[in-house]
């Protein structure tokens, strides 16, 4: 495995469903990080800014009181190429709830972070990669939650996710 994000943070949403083990089922055999990591959506990609974990909340807080609650759907996987490593991950396609997802992505990396963001990000849970496109991985339930919460997490120096702090959405916070 390589660990080339190891020290940095990340910003994910832990989605609650029933019969989650179907959708962790498909990681064990696709995904190297499924047994460090449960199921997630990542809102943020790994960044390394020294802004301290205390002001990164404030601002969070601030951005995330206009969000409430988010309904989502998750049906369907697509396969999207990752050129530099020459392989096709493998996506949990989020159908109801994407709009959402996608607006609080860019208010984080506009308003909070100030770097760019990836041109096209595309909300979904990764189930993994293949070296091709594999039409017999299939999921074919439906998947609904409410997402109530944001979790910002650091990355360990072996991937593993170390929970720093919660934001519930519409601006009140866990520890």
């Amino acid at each position: 495995m390589n660990y080339i994000n190891a020290g940095k943070r990340d910003i994910l949403i832990f989605p609650s469903f029933k019969e989650i083990e179907k959708i962790q089922t498909i990681r064990n055999k696709y995904d190297e990080l499924a047994n460090i990591i449960p199921p997630h959506i990542t809102l943020v990609f790994p960044f390394d800014l020294p802004i301290s974990n205390e002001r990164l909340k404030e601002q969070l807080e601030q951005i995330l009181r206009k969000y409430e609650k988010i309904d989502i759907t998750c049906e369907g996987i697509s396969f999207s190429k990752d050129q530099r490593v020459n392989k096709y991950y493998i996506f949990f396609n989020i159908n109801e709830g994407n709009e959402t997802i996608k607006n609080i992505h860019k208010d984080i990396y506009e308003k909070v972070l100030k770097i760019p963001k990836p041109s096209n990000y595309i909300p979904h849970i990764t189930l993994g990669t293949v070296n091709k496109i594999d039409t017999n991985i299939t999921l074919n339930e439906t998947f609904e939650t409410t997402i109530e919460n944001i979790i910002v997490e650091s990355i360990g120096k072996n991937e593993e996710s170390i929970i720093e702090f919660k934001i519930e959405l519409g601006g009140k916070k866990k520890q």
